[in-house]
């Protein structure tokens, strides 16, 4: 099935880079891209406003992508670039969907199922471990599955708080998964960290959206 592990596991490395803290999450000059235009026919990857594609800890390998996004400003080291309405880090991790598999918004009912059972959980900790994991709840909405969980494992120097959304979307036959992290210090409230998560959503559809029309 599905896992963030290892990747929030990168994004909690790079948390301490959050909003104008300035450190090898850099861009390295220049503007930061506010797009990333992936390869084979992926998807384009974009975030809610104030938020760019940090290039120099983005990869993509295959089918397979990892994008970190942070503060445009930061990115940029630019006082007049934007910068989000909140300090968060952003990740979108891609694979490939499964030839001949029906619709992922099909299989999100059972997916709510899967994220709530040890093996799910576990998929969902940061540290592999389900009993650090606690589903607070999930949401269908449209064509993307939400989850609003806490993770007690380690994280690091502690930098990022427990409380995380996640999100699952299919685009141009990859399965994009979605993560929303705030810092332990500067703790995002649940009502915020969801909009940050349903804005993700709607700025990747409407990058692809764009980019199929062009």
């Amino acid at each position: 099935m599905f896992t963030w592990t290892s990747k929030v596991r990168l994004a909690l490395a790079l948390a301490a880079c959050l909003a104008g803290a300035g450190c090898a999450m850099s861009f390295g000059g220049g503007q930061a891209p506010a797009t990333l235009a992936l390869s084979s026919g992926g998807p384009v990857i974009a975030g809610p406003r104030g938020f760019c594609i940090d290039t120099a800890q983005s990869h993509e390998a295959g089918t397979d992508a990892f994008v970190l996004l942070g503060s445009c400003a930061s990115l940029s080291h630019s006082t007049t670039a934007e910068r989000p309405p909140a300090k968060a880090v952003l990740t979108a991790s891609v694979t490939a969907a499964t030839p001949g598999a029906a619709p992922l918004a099909k299989s999100f009912k059972q997916l709510e199922t899967y994220f709530r059972s040890e093996a799910g959980r576990a998929a969902l900790s940061r540290s592999g471990n389900a009993a650090t994991v606690k589903v607070v709840r999930s949401q269908i909405a449209g064509d993307v599955l939400l989850i609003e969980l806490t993770d007690t494992a380690a994280s690091g120097a502690n930098r990022v708080q427990a409380r995380s959304w996640r999100g699952l979307m299919e685009i141009r036959g990859r399965i994009v998964s979605l993560t929303v992290l705030g810092l332990a210090d500067e703790p995002l409230n649940s009502t915020t960290m969801k909009m940050l998560a349903t804005d993700f959503a709607a700025a990747l559809r409407a990058a692809n959206a764009q980019a199929a029309s062009g």
